[in-house]
């Protein structure tokens, strides 16, 4: 009996695991994300940008900012009250006072060759009024330019020297031209009409921060 011929078994064949499904690249796709993915960071750096110029901003409201030449301060309002006089230990919060007890007397509006008493002036700047003082180290030429600047719409303004004693307190006044109104000081190392002028134009009159707002005809020179 002839034997039959073994038919050989066939290899098996290698299971392979399955892919994942990898999508073919969009060249056009990617480079639409990266730029939506740039535009996004140029918006967050803009936002963070502004909301650090506005915090900028809020700053300058507490503490001295510089402006040229000159440097913008305010102070906390103190007591309003009307006095005869100041108690020996009473201290205004800055030189020259921008808020704080005061005579039930203003002083007259004009221009001085002497100082003003601080304790009548500081209720010229209750109405609304800006009280700009000049050091004695200041030169005449500039104590001139200041007296034309002031003629030019002299309501609500007094101009005078720094007292001595708030010179001796403080002796960098004697080279400064120093503004207040209520609660604020613009002080400048020489006369400088742009600043002066824009301190006025915010804080003199009904615009002010002062807690009596008289209008500017109402503090005509010469009267008080």
């Amino acid at each position: 009996m002839a034997k039959k011929d073994r038919v050989p078994t066939p290899p098996k064949r290698p299971v392979q695991a399955p892919k994942a499904y990898k999508a073919e690249a969009n060249p056009r796709r990617t480079q639409l994300i990266f730029i939506a993915l740039a535009a996004a960071i140029l918006v967050a750096a803009a936002a963070i940008g502004a909301a650090f110029i506005l915090s900028g901003d809020d700053s300058s409201a507490s503490g001295p900012s510089a402006q040229g030449d000159c440097t913008f301060e305010t102070f906390d309002a103190l007591e309003a009250s009307h006095v005869e006089e100041l108690a020996q230990d009473y201290e205004y919060n800055s030189i020259p006072a921008t808020s704080g007890l005061h005579s039930g007397t203003t002083a007259i509006w004009n221009l001085y060759d002497q100082p003003v008493p601080q304790i009548n002036s500081v209720h010229n700047l209750e109405h609304g009024g800006v009280v700009v003082q000049y050091g004695s180290e200041v030169l005449g030429t500039e104590v001139a330019a200041l007296a034309s600047w002031y003629q030019e719409d002299p309501r609500g303004l007094i101009v005078a020297p720094i007292a001595a004693d708030f010179e001796e307190e403080d002796p960098a006044l004697a080279g400064q031209i120093v503004a207040t109104s209520w609660t604020h000081m613009l002080s400048c190392a020489s006369f400088d009409e742009a600043a002066l002028t824009d301190f006025i134009d915010d804080y003199r009159g009904p615009q002010g921060d002062a807690p009596e707002k008289f209008e500017l005809d109402q503090l005509q020179q010469g009267a008080n």
